[in-house]
């Protein structure tokens, strides 16, 4: 790909161009689509004043980070969808300047550019943009934390100290896996420190990019400090948001495969981190010599550097995103809590491009990926992904009236979803347990012309309801949007 392009003042219009691009992309259609469940909980969680949503987040796994400026927001702007997700447009366009800028640390302007491009157009990034949920503000703040961890490896001063602690807490308030990432900060830290300064006769064995990076002991004072400003919320976090974590991912195996596997893989990760502190300790001690792995690593990493395999690598990595694009990078919970790693992918892939030697391969992937995503784009503009309560709420408007009673399953959320869009006069009845609630489908029926019932995330109970009502009464019509499924059922006896 051609580089002579220079100037800096071409640089500033051209980053300029892609933020304001980047914002008209996740500016548009911001209100098309219904609210679903998760952005019903945000809905929910920051309309309470914050005395309660303390209380609330103590059965949650959420810090209170996002849900305040929320809460702001909604206080001054109401709860319209607009002003609900406006909060992960700003923080998705930041994202794609914080992506900018660490493409530029980590090699130079040019990939930062191409990059935050990258970013700009990517539809998983658009997607989490304008969600009203957490992860556009936690990606934001893992690229923030990252770029400054590295300004305090390269000049760890006191300025860089206060930028890298105050963006960890920021990561830390945002998100649980917050923890996962300062781990990581942390054991880097660690490990570096060890490579670098405890074996100084084994240089040939240090990696050589620790040696352009200088190990401060002030490191402690910034974790200290990151400690006193999580502190306020470590006691919550503590008591009540590990252990539900704990009890929820087990419920989530439970859900998805029939057998709680989390003991297995924290036993795994327990003895992954064992043998991890193993292997290092039999490093330092001599006993472990990694010239063979390293050379065996430059050996395997060569086959990279030829232009054709890297053609081909990517152009399947594109042809993979294309065709499972709409169900692995949706609402899936890996791609979900792996989306903040995006811009890093991104990174890497302008460095692979703008260093292939043959520019018509690069330029050729380069047309592919716009073309993979205007196709993504404009799936995602035109199709409707979200659970459409809106549209539920419609049609129970347009052919129930008050002669009829409406049964809604289960889930607080899934209700409070459809009632912000319903404003019609039906009598509503929830469903919670099986056996002990199967008398309200005679009892809220008796006087009754039709009874409608709505089901959505009725993973636990099936479709137990709807079989009730069917030994009861006469089915007359199902209607199915996404996300939400309506029954009607003729009840009067005539």
């Amino acid at each position: 790909m051609k580089r002579n392009l220079r100037g800096k003042p071409i640089i500033v219009l051209i980053l300029a161009a892609i933020l304001l691009g980047a914002a008209v992309l996740r500016l548009y259609d911001l209100s098309e689509e219904s609210l679903w469940l998760d952005e019903c909980f945000t809905l929910d969680y920051s309309s309470q004043p914050i005395d309660d949503l303390a209380e609330t987040l103590k059965k949650d796994v959420h810090p209170i980070g996002y849900y305040l400026p929320q809460h702001i927001l909604i206080d001054y702007f109401g709860t319209g969808e607009i002003s609900l997700r406006i909060l992960s447009v700003f923080f998705g366009v930041l994202s794609i300047y914080l992506t900018y800028l660490l493409g530029k640390k980590f090699f130079s302007w040019k990939e930062g550019l191409l990059a935050a491009f990258f970013m700009a157009i990517s539809y998983t990034s658009i997607l989490y943009s304008q969600e009203a949920k957490m992860y556009s503000m936690f990606g934001a703040f893992f690229l923030l934390s990252l770029i400054s961890f590295i300004r305090f490896l390269e000049r760890p001063s006191y300025l860089n100290l206060l930028f890298f602690s105050f963006s960890i807490a920021l990561l830390l308030y945002t998100h649980i896996i917050g923890l996962i990432i300062l781990a990581c900060f942390i054991l880097f830290y660690f490990t570096g420190y060890l490579f670098k300064y405890k074996k100084t006769d084994r240089v040939s064995q240090t990696p050589s990019f620790l040696q352009n990076i200088f190990f401060s002991r002030r490191f402690f004072l910034a974790l200290l400090l990151v400690f006193l400003l999580y502190l306020p919320w470590f006691k919550i976090l503590m008591l009540y948001q590990l252990p539900r974590l704990y009890q929820s991912l087990g419920e989530k195996f439970v859900e998805k495969l029939g057998i709680n596997l989390l003991p297995f893989f924290s036993a795994a990760a327990v003895i992954l981190g064992l043998l991890s502190f193993a292997g290092l300790y039999f490093y330092l001690k001599n006993k472990i010599n990694l010239d063979k792995f390293y050379s065996g690593s430059k050996r395997l990493f060569s086959f990279f550097n030829h232009d054709k395999i890297i053609f081909v690598l990517l152009l399947f990595l594109i042809l993979f995103d294309f065709l499972a694009s709409r169900y692995f990078f949706s609402s899936v919970h890996i791609i979900r809590f792996s989306f903040f790693l995006l811009p890093l992918g991104y990174i890497l892939l302008s460095r692979i491009l703008l260093r292939m030697r043959r520019n018509y391969l690069a330029n050729i992937i380069f047309a592919l990926f716009l073309i993979s995503t205007s196709l993504e784009l404009y799936a995602y503009y035109h199709l409707d992904s979200k659970e459409q309560f809106r549209e539920a709420a419609e049609y129970i408007e347009n052919h129930a009236s008050a002669a009829d009673v409406l049964f809604l399953h289960r889930a607080t959320i899934a209700k409070l979803c459809f009632d912000y869009y319903y404003s019609g006069n039906v009598e509503e009845e929830r469903l919670i347990t099986p056996g002990h609630d199967d008398y309200l489908l005679t009892e809220r029926t008796s006087g009754k012309r039709d009874a409608y019932l709505i089901l959505s995330h009725n993973y636990h109970t099936k479709d137990y309801f709807k079989q009730k009502l069917d030994s009861l009464y006469e089915f007359k019509e199902k209607k199915k949007f996404i996300g939400v499924t309506i029954y009607k059922y003729e009840v009067s006896e005539s």
